[in-house]
This record gives structure tokens, C-alpha cells and sequence, in this order.
């Protein structure tokens, strides 16, 4: 089995992403989810640059404030200056299609202009004006969506890739209904058994079976930005996914079951840049 360990939510603040890279440089994560529009995203970007092997994605949660003037985004922003729809998806559907198209390209062109490149592949959430001005950008900058089978964790819908990526046979679990699914309970004991390398020795979403799988963590410390703009549930994994990432556990399941660790651009092309890596610094999680 292929396996990409992605980190999303890379570029939140400096302090994240010191977590993330840590769960690089000590642990198994093999690709990034970059957000654009967030106080750590030049930070992050400037870090990853030493990490050739990592690919990244586009993580357009927009989450942040605009890239581009707010004054060209009017019906994107509340009265803060965030984007309003951060914390209800539903608000994407009133955003003027136009005006998505600008902040679209202007976070895509940030990327070519720190990186050097445009990011690897994004998910495209739904139909509204916001996502049809992402794939619309998408297809503008080469960025690859649409190459993994899921289920929309929210609409229960299950979501098919592509014609051009099927053959690749990529999936996705729903962390959500698995491993993730403690963080959400009321109570802090409940939520302290949250466990990321028991989900991958228990396997309740059969990863093994898989050709090639997707799972999605968010490795990073806390600041008081994050402590406060973030979700308490998420808040409690940041630093345990550190944590479990880079343990000697999760790295002998991955040795035990003959886990091939992968980038997105591996899988996608066939390319071997992770696994390379692997080779160049004598890890024996090398296959």
C-alpha cells in the first residue's frame, strides 16, 4: 500500500508550522496542505523550500483574510475583513463568482511568487461561486483536483475522481467517523484518548487494503492565535499529532506492513521523490 501522511493547515502561524516541520524533519509526513491567506503562510512557505521532497497542496478553507485588496472582495469578507464564510460553508453560495475568481488567483499567484511554483493539487469542496472560481484558477495554474474517491463527511455524498486519475485507485477515509470522531465529544477524558497510531494499528478504515490512501492530520503547536481561532477539538490533536507522527510505533507499523510513504506527486505521475529521500538519508523506512 502507497501512503500519503499529509499535514493540512500549514501556514496558520509561525508556531504551527514549527510543529509541522517537526513532523517532517523527525516524522513521516509527506505532503502539506499550504493555507495562503493566514499570518503564517510567508513563514511557512520560506520553510518547506528546504523540504523539496514534501509536496503542497492548497488548503482553501479561507480561513485567513484576503490576499488581495478587500475592497475588490466585498461580498467575501464580514466586518472584520475575514473571509465570512470561514466558519459556515453555506455563505460561500452568496459570494459574487467574480470577485472569488480575483482572490483565487491572487492566493495561487502569492504561492508562484514565494515558492517559486504553483501548488501541487486542492480539493474542491462543492458547486458554489467560490469552489467553481477555485477549479476554474485550478485550471488556469495546472493544479490537480479531483484524483481521490471520498465521502463528503458533511453532505454524505460520496465523492468519485476524475476519468483521468480512476485508474490510479487514490482514496480518502472519513477521519471524521473514525479517529477524529472522539475530538468532538463534551468531555476533556473522552477527548485525551484520542490516539492517531492506534488508528493506523487497528485500521478501522482497512488502509491496507487500499492500492494508495490519503490520510490528513493537522501537526502543529499552539500559539495564542491559534489557541484562540481555532477549534478546542483540534486544538487538543495539534500537538498529539506531532507527537504521533514521529513516534517509533507508528514508524514500525509502517515497516512491519510494508507501507510505501509517498508524496501527492508520487502518486499522481509516478515519480518516487519521497521514497528517493528515504534512500539518500539510509532510513530504513525506505521500500
Amino acid at each position: 500500500m502507497k501512503l500519503i501522511m499529509r499535514a493540512d493547515d500549514y501556514g496558520y502561524t509561525v508556531a504551527h508550522n514549527l510543529g509541522t516541520i517537526e513532523a517532517i524533519d523527525s516524522g513521516v509526513i509527506t505532503s502539506v496542505d499550504l493555507m495562503l491567506d493566514t499570518p503564517g503562510t510567508e513563514d511557512g512557505i520560506e520553510r518547506i523550500k528546504q523540504f523539496p521532497w514534501i509536496s503542497v497542496g492548497w488548503h482553501a478553507h479561507f480561513w485567513g483574510s484576503p490576499v488581495t485588496d478587500q475592497k475588490l472582495v466585498p461580498s467575501m469578507i464580514d466586518e472584520t475583513g475575514r473571509f465570512k464564510f470561514r466558519n459556515n460553508p453555506d455563505l460561500k453560495h452568496t459570494v459574487a463568482f467574480e470577485e472569488a475568481l480575483i482572490e483565487c488567483r491572487a492566493q495561487v499567484e502569492k504561492c508562484i511568487r514565494l515558492l517559486g511554483k504553483s501548488p501541487d493539487t486542492t480539493w474542491i469542496q462543492d458547486d458554489s461561486p467560490v469552489e467553481r472560481a477555485r477549479r476554474q484558477v485550478c485550471d488556469e495554474y495546472g493544479i490537480v483536483y479531483g484524483f481521490a474517491k471520498k465521502v463528503d463527511r458533511k453532505t454524505r455524498q460520496e465523492m468519485q475522481p476524475s476519468e483521468k486519475y480512476k485508474h490510479l485507485n487514490i482514496y480518502m477515509p472519513t477521519q471524521h467517523d473514525s479517529v477524529y470522531k472522539i475530538l468532538y465529544s463534551d468531555f476533556a477524558e473522552a477527548r485525551a484518548a484520542y490516539d492517531p497510531v492506534k488508528y493506523f494499528v487497528e485500521d478501522p478504515d482497512h488502509l491496507l487494503e487500499k492500492e494508495i490512501c490519503i490520510t490528513a492530520w493537522h501537526p502543529g503547536y499552539l500559539d495564542s492565535f491559534v489557541y484562540k481561532d481555532s477549534s478546542k477539538h483540534f486544538n487538543l490533536a495539534r500537538p498529539m499529532d506531532i507527537a504521533a507522527l514521529c513516534s517509533e510505533e507508528l514508524k514500525q507499523w509502517i515497516k512491519d506492513n510494508k507501507v510505501q510513504l509517498v508524496n501527492h506527486r508520487d502518486a499522481l505521475f509516478g515519480t518516487r521523490e519521497y521514497q528517493n529521500h528515504l534512500k539518500a538519508v539510509n532510513s530504513d523506512l525506505a521500500v
